[in-house]
Formats: C-alpha cells, sequence, structure tokens
C-alpha cells in the first residue's frame, strides 16, 4: 500500500498513551510517511515521535473543553478544519482516519458531513474506544452521526469486537468491526531469540497507575504470592515492576506501604519502581525486560475497551494475565493468556506461566499472527 492519507488527532499534547504512537502505526501499515497530521494549536514538531508533515490548526486543547457545550467548539472548530482540508495539498486526498475519537471528534466530523463542506467521495473513518463517547451525545446529533454512518459516508469501527457488537445493538448503528492498530511495540518488529530457561520472572504492571487498572489489587496479588512461595519451594524468583507516575505521589506512598507489609513473608518476590518514562525509546526498553504482564483491570469499565498492553504482550510474543470477562477475547483464544477473578486466581495464574513459560510464549506466537493478519486484512480493506 503507498498511499496518502490525513490523521485528525487532537491529543498529541500528552507524551504518555497511544495518540502519538499510532500514528506511527499508521506509517507503517500504509508503507509511508507522506500521510498529514492534522492537530491543535500548541503542539511542537521537534517533540513528536513521527516525521510527517504536522498542521496544528484546530483550536489549542483543554481537558476541560471535553465537558463544554458542543456548539460552540464545533462550529469554530469544524470552520478551521474545513480551511485546512480545501488546502492545495490535501485537496486532492480524499479520506481520513480519526484513530482516537471522542465525543468532541465526533460531533466534529458529524458537523462538516451534515453542513455538506466536504465532496461526496470524502470518506472518514471514525475509530472510538469507549461506548461513553457515544453515549454523551446530544440526541440530534447522534441522529445525524447515525445517518452519515448507516449510508457509509462515514465509517465507523471500534478498538474490540465486544464494543462493536455493543454499538449495533445499543444504538442500530453501523458498526464495521474492530480496528487495531499497535501501539508502543511496531507491527512488524524483530525479535532476539529469547532465553529458554527464566529462573527470575519479570512480571509487568505498567501504563497509569488508576483504580480502573486494579492498581489497588496488585499490593495484593504480591502478598498471595509471597505466602505461595512461603509454602513452597520453588528454583525460580518474581520480580514485579510497577509503574507509578511522578505526580501521584500520595497514591505511591500508600501503594509503597501496603506492598512493604509483605516483605518479611518472601524474598522470593521482589518489586522494582518506575517512574514515569515519556521516552519511546526508554519504555519500548522496559516493555521488552516484562516476561509477564499483569493487567488485573476492571472488568466493568474494560468489559468493551481494549487495552494496548494486549497488542504490545502479543507483539512481544509475552504471556498475559487479565481480569475474567475483559475485552479482547478473540486475542487471548490460543492459550497465550489466563483469566482470573480473584486475587489467588492471580498468583495462581503467574505460578502456572512461569512454570510452563515456553509454552505460552509458543502460544503468543500464534496469537501473534493472528492479529497481524487480522490487522492488515482490516486496514488494507479500509484504505
Amino acid at each position: 500500500m503507498d498511499k496518502r492519507i490525513i490523521i485528525l488527532e487532537r491529543r498529541l499534547f500528552s507524551a504518555i498513551g497511544h495518540e502519538r504512537t499510532q500514528i506511527n502505526a499508521i506509517n507503517e501499515l500504509i508503507g509511508n510517511k507522506k500521510s498529514i497530521v492534522i492537530a491543535c494549536k500548541g503542539i511542537n514538531k521537534n517533540d513528536m515521535p513521527f516525521d510527517n508533515k504536522l498542521i496544528p490548526k484546530l483550536p489549542k486543547l483543554n481537558l476541560e473543553d471535553e465537558g463544554k457545550e458542543l456548539i460552540e467548539y464545533i462550529y469554530e472548530s469544524g470552520d478551521i478544519l474545513i480551511n485546512v482540508l480545501k488546502r492545495k495539498e490535501l485537496k486532492k486526498i480524499q479520506k481520513m482516519i480519526v484513530p482516537s475519537a471522542r465525543r468532541l471528534e465526533i460531533a466534529l466530523i458529524t458537523y462538516i458531513y451534515n453542513e455538506k463542506k466536504i465532496s461526496l467521495n470524502f470518506t472518514t473513518v471514525i475509530r472510538i474506544h469507549d461506548i461513553c463517547f457515544l453515549e454523551n451525545l446530544p440526541g440530534s446529533i447522534l441522529l445525524i452521526f447515525s445517518e452519515l454512518v448507516n449510508q457509509g459516508r462515514i465509517k465507523l469501527f471500534s478498538e474490540t469486537e465486544e464494543l462493536s457488537k455493543k454499538i449495533k445493538s445499543s444504538f442500530k448503528i453501523k458498526s464495521s468491526g474492530s480496528l487495531i492498530l499497535p501501539v508502543s511495540v511496531p507491527y512488524n518488529i524483530n525479535l532476539k531469540r529469547q532465553k529458554k530457561i527464566k529462573n527470575n520472572i519479570f512480571i509487568g504492571c505498567l501504563g497509569g497507575p488508576r483504580r480502573s487498572k486494579g492498581i489497588f489489587k496488585i499490593p495484593k496479588i504480591i502478598k498471595s504470592l509471597r505466602l505461595y512461595f512461603k509454602r513452597n519451594k520453588e528454583d525460580f524468583k518474581v520480580t514485579f515492576i510497577i509503574q507509578m507516575s511522578k505526580d501521584k505521589k500520595k497514591r505511591g506512598i500508600l501503594f509503597k506501604i501496603k506492598e512493604f507489609l509483605s516483605r518479611y513473608i518472601s524474598s522470593s518476590v521482589d518489586v522494582k519502581y518506575i517512574y514515569g518514562i515519556e521516552d519511546s525509546k526508554e519504555f519500548m526498553s522496559l516493555l521488552k525486560k516484562v516476561d509477564i504482564f499483569l493487567l488485573p483491570y476492571s472488568k466493568t469499565q474494560y468489559k468493551y475497551c481494549g487495552s494496548g498492553f494486549i497488542t504490545d504482550a502479543i507483539f512481544l510474543e509475552k504471556p498475559i494475565i487479565t481480569v475474567k470477562d475483559m475485552s479482547m477475547q478473540n486475542l487471548r483464544q490460543f492459550k497465550n493468556a489466563i483469566s482470573a477473578n480473584n486475587i489467588e486466581g492471580y498468583s495462581n495464574a503467574i505460578t502456572r506461566i512461569a512454570k510452563n513459560y515456553e509454552y505460552y510464549v509458543n502460544n503468543s506466537k500464534l496469537a501473534k499472527k493472528y492479529l497481524k493478519n487480522n490487522i492488515k486484512k482490516t486496514f488494507n480493506k479500509i484504505f
């Protein structure tokens, strides 16, 4: 594939997250860096990890805007976006993707289509991560958006199969299915041969330390595993790599205290704390050190939402432990993952994978083959 498209991404201000890295993923899947990125004012090209041409013309993003009245925002931003799309360098490009669409992006795209400010041949792919971005739309905008999607003017994709089915059942909107984009780990990553025998298993608990991601379950899981090692003589050790935010000191201190209180039980389970990490190369190095990705997420909040760490783990051919009934079940059907429903279930899953590590790694390779084929097939169908 050797095509240029327009990428609309307003949330490039944060070095943490998937918005910046997904630009590189789209470049890799298309086969070039010629696509043009439209972003908000205040974005510095030198801070971006991609080489695409950047047009930062939309109103400067403020997270508070998400809760404001839509009409005021979309009129201003919609007219600016139309003027950008009319530029000579963009006029011939008839396809645009919004890889991380939320409430404001959906309303913005609906506005420019409804006002007939773009050609009939112009196609926009909108990809959403959460059902709430549709639930929070005003009824009038949702109705127009539904009509545009059902007419085929806008193609709506979700990050997971579960979310795609939920959209169809809840809103009667024609969801085109799931569109997964690689996050931190490149689609065509070359991996070195891994050691077959591992005496120290590294468990990755990465990302924002939020309640929805199970941050308060992790000290309990660590304690449960330490109790296991106290009862059983094993010839391996476990090290948890815990990522903490620099600006969440109180939460980090509480976590450390809870973890520290169980250290006396066993020295075979250690903890290493990582703070921040905004450099993409440094974060990639950290991901490669992880042997098992632990995702004790909220089953309520992640019933339909996906996790980039699942795709990262699969591309790296690493086993995964998730909460039971979490989304992206199609990526965990190859016995490359174990689901748990309680604290003991997580610690048991860690020991099961540690004792049969090569078995789970080989199954992860099967999941990787499926994931790559699924991504390429879906992406080629769109573009």
